[in-house]
């Protein structure tokens, strides 16, 4: 009876908060253009052309005991959907399978340079928080380019990064594509959010519009 009871009372603050308007879920940002609808069912313009669009998932919220949806983004160079579980503290994206625009990333996490190519995506998961952070998958771009905070353009050939959980951390890799042994940047995820990004010798040649040293590593937290 108490299990019944609990699964009612959370299918129905589920629904409340579903029913609410989209713009609770989506707040102002410098990458959103527009939003419309409800958090069961809206979408989000964003910065680039593109539109964000997500389903509620109510069996999957109840059996996952958090907030899941299943999301597209379509526009004139993206199509990437994937399926998006949100808990306190904790992000899980999966089947993540498809291509972007990389102003996309915008969305995602503000960087100190714009780059102009595609993306071509495969992320089995990305879960980020709840003490076992980990990144599975790989991610491709085209020839491109990239701008820094001096301005100058800098030409970018097709690069690699893939993510690998190994034991306790997620090793992750990018490389040019046509050498893949040859590490641009390589990073360490671990269980706890704790990231180490370390650019290359190799990598600061490459990708100069980044502005991060060859040698250095930056520490951060997810």
């Amino acid at each position: 009876m108490i299990v019944f009871v609990s699964v009612g009372v959370l299918a129905y603050l589920i629904a409340m908060v579903a029913t609410m308007p989209a713009s609770v879920l989506i707040r102002n940002r410098d990458w959103r253009t527009g939003i419309s609808g409800t958090i069961w069912n809206g979408e989000a313009g964003l910065a680039g052309g593109s539109v964000l669009s997500w389903q509620f998932a109510p069996l999957r919220s109840l059996t996952s005991l958090g907030f899941a949806i299943d999301w597209h983004a379509n526009g004139a160079d993206t199509d990437i959907g994937g399926r998006a579980l949100f808990r306190p503290g904790r992000t899980v994206l999966d089947h993540v399978s498809g291509s972007a625009d990389a102003s996309l990333i915008k969305a995602i996490q503000p960087l100190p340079f714009d780059c102009a190519m595609q993306m071509h995506v495969e992320m089995p998961r990305i879960a980020i928080g709840g003490g076992d952070s980990e990144m599975e998958g790989q991610l491709a771009t085209d020839t491109g380019s990239c701008v820094g905070a001096n301005g100058i353009a800098t030409p970018v050939a097709p690069l690699v990064l893939t993510a690998e959980p190994l034991g306790q951390e997620t090793r992750i890799r990018l490389t040019p594509m046509a050498q893949r042994r040859r590490e641009l940047v390589r990073a360490t995820l671990k269980e706890d959010g704790a990231l180490s990004i370390t650019m290359t010798q190799a990598g600061a040649a490459a990708l100069p519009f980044a502005g991060v040293p060859g040698g250095s590593t930056i520490e951060a937290g997810l």
